[in-house]
């Protein structure tokens, strides 16, 4: 009997000890077969790590990024936008002069009259004005938002074992054509409530095809390159922000807004035919033939060779697509737990500023991605009221543009410091320019000029940086932490932890009745814990891509080999 330890390299390369001399010359025959099997890693060094077929990629699924998920998710902050109200003419009992908007003393006036007495002012249409979802029914309003993160939450736990087990390209097109088809159909319905199942199925096609395209996407790229391909593939989604700012300024009608936003969505789909299956699923699913044939598409595309050593399979006992997985082990289910709490913290660090100030200004809700900024709309209206004018499109328009120099900065930060140090510090730094951010506003007059820069600098500037750097990124890491055959469903998991988030935020937001600060105080906490906690976490920069649970590095494994498996 012979018995080795093997251990990962930093030159990939594998190192053995032997611990008996018998059959010495046959195990070195083993070691030299073993050694010339490339991992995919190794291949896609050889055949071009971050190539043209890479770039010609990124720009394919920035585009699906940009028509997909960012219009149609995200165009809901628009059409359940809330209009001011004013008095109709020679209103006897209705004698407000001018409009009436969100946080004034005398909004929820018009609830103790008849709705012939008054009218929305601004000439544009949402679900929120046609099916007068106003006073006691205003809660609806929100439920329309909260409807697409519901079924994000749900896409991300049911349609994430699915790509593991069938593939991510199916998982991204039969999700982007869910997608594409009930943002169109949300456009049609006379009931409200059909409306919002529309929406549950349009945030279950993303939550399905949002994760699968990020871990795709990374899978084609070498370890030094991961960074920057996963962060580049928001810049689409930000500039489709940006630009749904000025088409939603353009046209006013809701229904047809809808329309114009989901229909772009169905030529994205076109993509099935320029996109490749993942080579690191394949490898896992035993379909070595596939991945060769991707790999040499993928090396005359980079105009490099082919190499012609064999490709070594990873182990072929893993389930693919099994939950019970992300527990198999003890490192294993460390990762899980602290990624979704890190998850979860994130998301609530991103809704904070917004909800404190909607539950103290009466600012209108706005789905997650901008809540952040919501605030934006209050101080406009003194440092340029002649130009923002309190416009929710201007709100829009910078809360995208904040994120553009985020991606950039991140690709740098998670290169040079490392994963799990840039995302620890991101997520403290996030909560502390938020506290600060709080104490001014708690500390100073708000007719101080001074206090208002003050809290733009903070609040918009600092934490929204952080945030989106930390956001994106930790994106990246869960990609990394987990292996191939249980990716999707970790980072899956993950976001559904990030929508669980989205439902604590008001809750915790709500404690501010007891003391203006501890909403912050919370999340400072939290946000500290969590930063602490990712300390402990392995460092994933420039690190060998893991393909199953068991190849996870936990230290030197024994391997016990009959001689028979030597003869």
């Amino acid at each position: 009997m012979l018995v080795y330890s093997f251990q990962r390299s930093d030159d990939r390369s594998w190192l053995f000890k032997r611990y008996t001399n018998k059959h010495s010359a046959r195990c070195s025959a083993l070691i030299v077969f073993v050694m010339m099997a490339l991992t995919a890693d190794e291949v896609l060094e050889k055949v071009g790590s971050f190539g043209w077929f890479q770039k010609r990629l990124l720009i394919l699924f920035n585009l699906l990024t940009a028509l997909l998920f960012g219009w149609s998710v995200m165009v809901t902050g628009i059409i359940t936008a809330e209009p001011a109200w004013k008095c109709v003419k020679n209103s006897s009992v209705c004698t407000y002069d001018g409009a009436i908007n969100v946080g004034n003393t005398n909004y929820d006036a018009r609830c103790n009259m008849s709705r012939s007495e008054w009218d929305f002012v601004d000439g544009m249409t949402s679900v929120i004005t046609e099916f007068d979802l106003v006073c006691s029914k205003s809660i609806y309003g929100t439920l329309a938002i909260a409807s697409v993160f519901v079924g994000f939450f749900l896409g991300a736990i049911i349609i994430g074992p699915f790509t593991d087990k069938f593939g991510r390209k199916p998982t991204i097109f039969i999700s982007g054509f869910v997608i594409a088809l009930f943002s169109l159909v949300s456009a049609f319905p006379k009931v409200f409530w059909l409306f919002v199942v529309f929406k549950i199925l349009v945030g279950l096609g993303v939550g399905g095809a949002s994760v699968a395209i990020f871990v795709l996407i990374t899978e084609f790229v070498g370890v030094q390159h991961r960074s920057i391909m996963g962060m580049s593939l928001w810049y689409c989604w930000s500039l489709s922000l940006v630009a749904l700012a000025g088409v939603g300024y353009l046209i006013r009608d809701w229904r047809i807004l809808t329309i114009a936003t989901a229909v772009p969505g169905f030529p994205a789909l076109l993509g099935w035919f320029f996109t490749p299956e993942s080579v690191r699923w394949l490898m896992i699913k035993g379909k070595m033939g596939e991945a060769v044939n991707v790999f040499k598409r993928m090396a005359r595309v980079n105009k490099t060779i082919m190499p012609q050593e064999d490709l070594k399979l990873p182990n072929d006992d893993q389930k693919l697509g099994d939950a019970r997985e992300l527990f198999a082990t003890r490192k294993m289910t460390q990762k899980t737990l602290m990624s979704w709490y890190c998850w979860w913290v994130l998301i609530c660090l991103l809704h904070m500023p917004s909800l404190h100030l909607q539950s103290k200004k009466g600012v209108a809700p706005f789905p997650t991605t901008f809540r952040f900024v919501n605030a934006l709309v209050y101080y406009g209206v003194f440092l340029s009221a002649p130009v923002i004018g309190g416009s929710f499109y201007l709100n829009f328009f910078l809360t995208s543009l904040v994120e553009l120099p985020a991606i950039p900065a991140g690709v740098w930060i998670f290169n040079r410091f490392g994963r799990k140090k840039s995302i620890a510090a991101c997520l403290i730094l996030a909560s502390f320019s938020s506290i600060g951010s709080a104490l001014i506003e708690s500390e100073t007059n708000s007719s101080s000029k001074g206090a208002l820069a003050g809290k733009i600098i903070l609040s918009m500037i600092l934490a929204k940086f952080f945030i989106t750097v930390s956001f994106d990124g930790i994106y990246l890491y869960t990609v990394e932490l987990f292996p191939t055959s249980i990716r999707n469903i970790a980072v899956g998991t993950s976001t559904a932890a990030a929508r669980i988030g989205s439902l604590c935020s008001p809750f915790i937001v709500f404690t501010s009745r007891s003391h203006p600060l501890l909403p912050f105080a919370i999340m400072g906490v939290n946000a500290l814990i969590a930063g602490v906690m990712c300390m402990t976490l392995p460092e994933t920069n420039k690190q060998p891509t893991l393909e199953t649970v068991k190849r996870e590095p936990e230290g030197d494994e024994m391997v016990q080999l009959p001689d028979a498996e030597l003869a």
